[in-house]
């Protein structure tokens, strides 16, 4: 080739190099573009603000809401362990929920208070105290998480707490009686999060115990052992009972991960389940190994309930061996009920019945009594302030849903539907709210309670 032929060439290659920097640089410098101010108005639109009523029925508090993340929001770093989606850099959810702001409206006399909160505050949770006389939230900043209470008629707020709660799994505080809560709390002194190390110790390795074990498939989960240290720096927290006139901390027994800690009605103990190591990575930490155990309010064990596995060898369509879906009874001062399998927890075993309910009361000395034996497998339990159950068993194979009432250990059908009959289906019990966490009362008037559905019909919902 002749000398000016590869001239032309190299200077047709910068041309082109130089063109695509240019384009780099123009792209480098647009700006999100925006349509035209009436779809843009429409967009921004606040949606109508959520309710939640006192427990006294005489105040309501409205939770005023976004209508779109925001780019900021949309920005926020993001760490996916064990089935869940956290920012490291409030150790609460990478998406937190869209209420922007907290109004108090009397319902005798319609006069509205707006509580104080900063600009641009991200709330997590609220909830009345059980006398109504204040209402606590969680603050989402760029830092961590605050806790705030307000009093419930003047709408004055004060923060109680560092930006310091751990949310996780789930709510960072709930109320434990009219003056405390019972807080979730980021480890003191807990260091820096742990570094990948640059060179593998080791292979990663699964094995197979040398039984068939179902395989689901989930996202998020833990990959390798730095996922692992991950898990347990984030989601590891201490419980502290947080005095609501003064924020004063007073901390309850050792940091773990928590996946339920819960106070009993009464305040007087806890119910705790504390995931434990090794950390599968075959399940989301719903599945993880944990201890399941009552503590007093001071964080001194009371009683071990359950010592469980992993749900890796669950079978498909299964229930754990063991109890599950463990709760305190709502209606009585300190009674634990949970669900334990007949069948092995696998659909596939034939028996007469499959689930059975069992309650263990306070002082938990004793042996748990067995309650009720189920046909099926239950699928909810809820109760009424005047200590009646409404209980839900589930037949997956001819997809009936059956509901019974329970009143001092007798029980009466109270209506039975196919799952996929939405004519008929008169929906779930309405609950009122739970202090301590948990389950909460079902809504009665009389001898009536309220349920909630869709209200299919020919006509449409």
């Amino acid at each position: 080739m002749r000398s000016d032929s590869i001239t032309r060439v190299l200077a047709g290659i910068a041309a082109i190099v130089l063109s695509f920097g240019a384009a780099g640089d123009a792209a480098a410098q647009t700006r999100y573009q925006l349509p035209p101010k009436a779809i843009v108005d429409i967009l921004d639109t606040a949606p109508l603000p959520t309710v939640a009523v006192s427990p006294s029925r005489q105040q309501i508090a409205l939770l005023e809401r976004a209508s779109m993340p925001s780019i900021a929001d949309l920005s926020q770093p993001m760490l996916r362990l064990a089935g869940a989606r956290i920012n490291p850099k409030t150790n609460g959810p990478q998406r937190p929920p869209a209420v922007i702001g907290l109004s108090l409206k009397q319902i005798a006399d319609g006069k509205t208070v707006r509580v104080p909160v900063p600009p641009g505050a991200r709330i997590e949770w609220i909830g009345f105290s059980p006398d109504s006389r204040r209402i606590a939230f969680t603050e989402a900043r760029a830092s961590g998480i605050v806790l705030w209470v307000a009093d419930a008629t003047s709408g004055a707020a004060k923060p109680l707490t560092q930006p310091a709660l751990n949310g996780t799994i789930g709510p960072a505080c709930a109320w434990v009686n009219a003056a405390s809560l019972l807080c979730r709390v980021v480890p003191a002194l807990r260091g820096l999060p742990p570094k990948p190390s640059p060179v593998p110790g080791g292979p990663n390795i699964q094995e197979n115990a040398g039984s068939a074990a179902p395989v689901s498939t989930y996202e998020d989960l833990l990959k390798n052992a730095h996922d692992e240290a991950l898990f347990e720096y984030y989601f590891r927290s201490h419980l502290a009972l947080v005095i609501a006139g003064t924020g004063a901390q007073t901390p309850i027994g050792k940091p773990a991960v928590f996946a339920i800690a819960s106070a009993s009605p009464n305040g007087e103990f806890l119910l705790v389940s504390r995931l434990e190591r090794p950390f599968s990575r075959l399940v989301p930490y719903s599945g993880f190994a944990r201890k399941v155990e009552v503590w007093s309010r001071a964080g001194a064990l009371v009683r071990t309930i359950a010592d469980l596995p992993s749900n890796e060898t669950v079978p498909m369509l299964g229930v754990p061996i063991g109890p599950r879906d463990y709760a305190w009874n709502p209606a009585e001062p300190a009674t634990l009920i949970w669900t334990e399998a007949l069948d092995g927890g696998d659909l596939r075993t034939l028996a007469p019945q499959r689930d059975r309910l069992c309650v263990l009361q306070a002082p938990f000395t004793g042996p748990p009594s067995e309650w009720l034996k189920f046909q099926h497998r239950v699928q909810s339990i809820a109760w009424t302030g005047a200590n009646v159950a409404l209980v839900t068993e589930f037949d997956r194979a001819t997809r009936v849903r059956r509901t019974w009432t329970i009143e001092a250990g007798v029980a009466r059908r109270a209506f039975e539907v196919r799952a996929e009959d939405r004519y008929r289906d008169p929906g779930r019990p309405v609950l009122k709210p739970r202090f301590g966490g948990g389950p909460g009362v079902i809504m009665q008037v009389g001898d009536w309670v309220y349920l909630e559905g869709d209200g299919a019909s020919p006509r449409g919902d």
